[in-house]
């Protein structure tokens, strides 16, 4: 398999305090102009009603500055549909993956994580992060169903930003949070390499940053 540059993402947000803990990849490159947006794809996981908006723009608090990602608005009030911001022209089947969330708002959800070796909007892992429950959760999403994998108790401040990574080789999977690796499993659902993106779910509003994609040679 052929090793991937270590490639950043600055992308939307909302207010809150930057965290004094975390610091910009090296190497990160930023991804907030029009055309390189493009290469996104906007779609959902069940539920009813249109896909969520996702908007690039200036954030004084962002860890990559000058930009974040965020998901501004549902669009729907569908309590179990699951928003998606991802790609393939990023992807991963062996390897590390980093990023930056806050959670800025949501009532029945809030929180996201990344999504990583996704088919479609249907088949992908995701690892997130809900300050409403207190809990830190790895999930594989098969043909629009959800099963859990693994789950941590997370007590901290629901609305500075955090640092979530994953590292998936073969079956094996550990996902950490603000650097602490909380979360392992052992799941053969999903082999195939595929893209990476940013998942809510129902109402959650979520802005992210500063993501990398770093392949192994496994």
């Amino acid at each position: 398999m052929r090793l991937l540059p270590t490639i950043g993402l600055f992308l939307a947000a909302c207010g809150s305090t930057p965290s004094l803990l975390l610091a910009p990849t090296p190497g990160a490159v930023g991804f907030d102009d029009a055309a390189a947006a493009a290469a996104w794809k906007f779609e959902s996981t069940g539920g009813t009603g249109p896909h969520a908006t996702w908007q690039a723009h200036a954030d004084p608090t962002a860890i990559s500055p000058p930009s974040v990602l965020s998901l501004v608005k549902t669009n729907h009030q569908s309590e179990d549909r699951f928003n998606l911001c991802w790609t393939d022209s990023l992807w991963i089947s062996h390897g590390d993956l980093r990023v930056c969330m806050r959670a800025d708002g949501g009532v029945v959800d809030r929180g996201g994580g990344p999504m990583w070796r996704v088919q479609d909007a249907n088949n992908y892992y995701v690892c997130r992060y809900n300050p409403l429950e207190s809990n830190f959760r790895l999930y594989v999403v098969k043909d629009g169903v959800r099963r859990q994998l693994a789950s941590a108790l997370v007590e901290t401040d629901g609305d500075a930003w955090h640092r979530i990574e994953v590292h998936h080789v073969g079956t094996k999977i550990v996902c950490s949070f603000d650097g602490k690796a909380l979360l392992m499993a052992d799941d053969d659902t999903i082999g195939a390499r595929g893209g990476v993106g940013l998942w809510t779910k129902a109402d959650a509003c979520t802005s992210f940053d500063d993501l990398s994609v770093s392949a192994s040679k496994s």
